[in-house]
Order: structure tokens, then sequence, then C-alpha cells
């Protein structure tokens, strides 16, 4: 039980995001009006930075609970598994348990893409790791 606390206690701000989708993508979308940026419709933007953030945030709570550079990984492994799964689940939850939201082959593609954006983000940020293993 400790241990699953200690887990959790890195993991807040990753469950806090992670609720942030949930909420945002089962409400209803009101008539909001699609955008294109570059040929890219806005809302895959969008799946695909909130995305990015989540995996952002589940790495920096596996790097302070592991503490080790070779690990890294791993804890990319099991960043993206989680990540991929939650956006199954998002847009399987759209598609069954939602009036006005559909689940979408297209943004479960833009959160993949998000997560991989995730990845790079947080290597352009703490790079290998090797800090750790002072």
């Amino acid at each position: 039980m400790k241990n699953i606390l200690h887990i959790l206690k890195h993991q807040l701000p990753a469950i806090a995001w992670a609720i942030f989708i949930l909420v945002l993508c089962t409400t209803s979308n009101a008539g909001f009006q699609v955008q294109t940026v570059f040929n890219i419709p806005t809302d895959k933007l969008g799946h695909a930075f909130i995305f990015a953030v989540l995996v952002y945030f589940i790495m920096l709570g596996l790097i302070k609970y592991w503490r080790f550079s070779f690990l890294l990984n791993k804890i990319r492994i099991t960043a993206l598994s989680i990540a991929i799964v939650y956006a199954a689940a998002i847009e399987l939850i759209q598609h069954y348990f939602t009036n006005d939201r559909i689940g979408d082959y297209w943004d479960f593609l833009a959160d993949i893409i998000g997560c991989l954006i995730g990845l790079i983000m947080f290597y352009s940020v703490y790079g290998n790791l090797k800090f750790l293993d002072k």
C-alpha cells in the first residue's frame, strides 16, 4: 500500500491531466467548428497536444519514482503504453457512452502522434537522464 501511494504521489500531475482529458473529450462540443492550420484540423492538433502533455507528465512521475537512467527505455515503454491504452479508452467511451461525440480512428491516430511528440518533448528537456546516475 505504501508503495502504491508513493507512485501515485509522483503521478498526481498525470492523473489530474488524465481527468482533464476525460472531461474535455466526453462533454458536448456545443457546435465547435473545426478550423484548419496548415491543412490539419485543429481538433487533431488538440488531441496531439493533450496526449503529448500526458506522456510528458507520466514520464516525469516515473523518473521521480525510479530515479535511474538505465530504466529510461522501460519508462518510455510504460508511458507510451499507458497513454495509448488511455487514448483508446477515451475513443471507446466517446463512441459507446456519449450522445453527441463519436470515437474516431483519426483522433486515435492524432493521440498516438501526440504521445510520440511527448516523448520528444521529454527527451529535449531531460536528455538521456545521465544526471540521475551521479
